[in-house]
This record gives structure tokens, sequence and C-alpha cells, in this order.
């Protein structure tokens, strides 16, 4: 008469023998999709777990049906299927080796002693696998509510610096205006030449706390109601940004080289370009007048190279720090004592909008930022 290791023996040449069957049957009823990324690699579990109850039926060990599950866990994790149809294809394959059975030659007593096998073969592998799955999915909700809180933190932070950076910017013209404002309260009498310069400098101010306002709006990626692109020869704006200010170069004794092409054609809103290059003109010649000794130089070069725009502003002052190049363009980033960090992350907001990249490269001898646009034809 056969005894348990000669029937275990029987039975696990039988399922080596028939995993192939087993396999296709398999591949008919589970739930799977040829679009999943380890399609090929599903088929391949599914030879390997037959084989492991050939395994599993002459050792009783369960430590690579740990293994296994580990695989297939991560790899259905990473294909994003949920766990009832993860599940679900388990059990399909324990139908299917039960049915393979029932059609085989072993009597019902052999029968009844190898499903006892086969189901606690099954019930291992399924612990296995949803213990796994399960460990995955927790693993990551958790590093999703740490960064959900890391970004709250993070927000928390920004605004606090935003508030502080709106005050300080905001406090400096709304003094003056209101001094000035009192000064002609008080004496309303003051010649029309003084009441005329206290006018001048009311109105500077209220056109700088404008200017802040875009600043931040922009800080806050909003658009006004009137920014239509439009097709804009940016040759214009670049001459027009070293003219308007030849008077600051003039006094801060600045050799300023252009060599700008004369079709630089973009889309874009022209105020918003404008601001761009202006600003980080200003913050060159800013720079430069830090610089002791000359000559103290800035070149504006504008270009096409394929399908860009790409205009390099250019002055030979102080580099950035290293430490801050690679976040210069972030806000409240500044090279400056008493910068609010603002100016760039702006032009930064712009140029992207523009569908466009802003860099810089900083040394001992040159910064230069590098603007780069699609060109239009």
């Amino acid at each position: 008469m056969e005894n348990d290791k000669q029937f275990e023996q029987r039975l696990a040449t039988f399922l080596k023998e028939s995993q192939p069957n087993i396999v296709q049957k398999w591949l008919t009823i589970a739930k799977l999709s040829k679009e999943d990324p380890y399609y090929e690699e599903i088929i391949n579990n599914g030879k390997r777990t037959v084989e492991l109850i050939s395994h599993y039926i002459l050792t009783e060990d369960e430590s690579w049906i740990v293994t296994l599950t580990k695989k297939i866990a991560t790899e259905r994790i990473q294909a994003n299927v949920n766990i009832g149809e993860f599940v679900a294809n388990i059990n399909s394959g324990r139908s299917v080796v039960i049915s393979v059975l029932n059609e085989s030659h072993f009597n019902r007593s052999d029968l009844s002693r190898a499903l006892d096998i086969i189901n606690n073969y099954f019930n291992s592998y399924l612990y296995h696998s949803v213990t796994e799955y399960t460990k995955l999915k927790d693993s990551i909700i958790q590093d999703k509510n740490l960064f959900i809180k890391e970004m709250h933190s993070d927000r928390l932070t920004i605004l606090g610096q935003l508030g502080a950076s709106f005050a300080h910017e905001f406090r400096n013209p709304l003094t003056s205006i209101k001094g000035f404002l009192k000064l002609l309260e008080d004496q309303p009498d003051y010649e029309e030449a003084l009441r005329k310069h206290y006018f001048e400098i009311i109105n500077e101010e209220m056109n700088n706390l404008e200017e802040k306002v875009r600043q931040f709006l922009f800080l806050s990626k909003m658009r006004g109601i009137d920014d239509k692109p439009t097709k804009l020869n940016m040759s214009g704006l670049l001459h027009y940004s070293v003219q308007v200010l030849y008077p600051r170069l003039l006094e801060a004794n600045i050799e300023v080289s252009t060599d700008i092409s004369s079709d630089l054609s973009v889309c874009g809103v022209e105020e918003q370009l404008k601001q761009v290059f202006l600003n980080i003109v200003i913050n060159a010649i800013e720079e430069l007048n830090e610089k002791e000794q000359e000559p103290r130089t800035i070149k504006v070069v504008g270009m096409v190279d394929n399908d860009f725009v790409i205009t390099y502003i250019s002055n030979n002052g102080k580099p950035i720090p290293s430490h801050l190049v690679e976040s210069i363009f972030e806000p409240f980033i500044s090279t400056k004592e008493l910068g609010t960090g603002l100016g760039l992350s702006v032009c930064k907001q712009i140029i992207e909008k523009h569908n466009g990249t802003i860099t810089v490269h900083s040394d001992e001898d040159e910064t230069t930022f590098i603007i780069k646009l699609p060109h239009t034809s």
C-alpha cells in the first residue's frame, strides 16, 4: 500500500508535469490586462507558483512562498492593481489546480488528500500575499501623509515669509505717503512748486506700491485679465531696457555693449517681458555699484538659435555665491542685504508663463542670465 511520502511524491510529479496546462487555463479566467506593465512577468509568476506547489508538498517550507509573494505584491502595487483583483487571481489559480486534479486519474481518497494539501498551500500563499500587499500599501499611505504634512508645513512657512515680506515692502512707501499728505494738510499754503514736488513723490510711491502688488500677483501665479499674448519683436524691448536706464548707467560709469539681432519675434505680453529685462538689468546696475574697480560692464546679446530666441544679459560684478546659484529664482532668496528675493522669482514666473526658461551662470569673471523663449516666425 502507498505511504504518505510516496503519495506526496506522485502528487508533486503530477502537478509539475501539469504546469503548462494549469497556467494556460488560469490565463483564460484570470483578471489580467495586456496593458499591464508586468504582463509577461505575471505569466512567469504563474509558472513559478505551480512549481512551488510541488516544492511545498515535499517540504512544507513556506519561505519560498514568502519570497515569491513579496515580489508579486510589489509588482501589483506598482501596476496599481487593487487588492480585490489581486486576491481574485490567486483564488482563480486555486480553482484551476483543483479542476485539473478532478480531471486526473487520482481516486476519490487521493483527491481528498490532495485537496487538503492544495488548500493549505493556497491559504498560506494568500495570507503572505495579502500581508505583503497591505504592508506596502500602508507604507505608501504613510509616505503620502508625511509628504502632505511637510507640504502643509512648508506652505505655512512660505505664508509667514510672504506676510513679513509684504509688510516690509509696503510699510516704507505708505509711511512716505502718509508723511507728505500730513505736510500738505498742515500747510495748505505751500508754494505751488513745493506742493507739486510733494505730489510727485506721493505719485512715485504709489507707483512703487502698484509695482509691488504686481509682483506679489505674479508670485501667486495670478494673471491679469488684460494679459493677452501678441506677436512682438524682443529686439525693441532689449534696446528699450538699455535706453530707459541710460541715466543710471551713466551715473555708475557702466559700459554697455549690445549685440541684438533685428528679428527676435516671440509671442508674449510686452509689459511682462519688459519687466523681466528691466529687472535683470537693474539688478546688474545695483551689483556693479558695489564694484570698486573699473571697468564695470554689462553685455546684452539677443539671437535666434534654431526654434528659440535666446537673450544673454551679463555683468562683471561680484559672482553669485555657489550655494545660492541653484535657488536664486526661488522666492525670498536674495544676494542683497535688504532684498526680499521676489524680483527674480517674478521673472521666472513670467518666463515660464511664456513657455520659456531662465537660467544663470556665474563665476569670478562674469554673471550671465540666459532667457530662452520660443521663436515665432
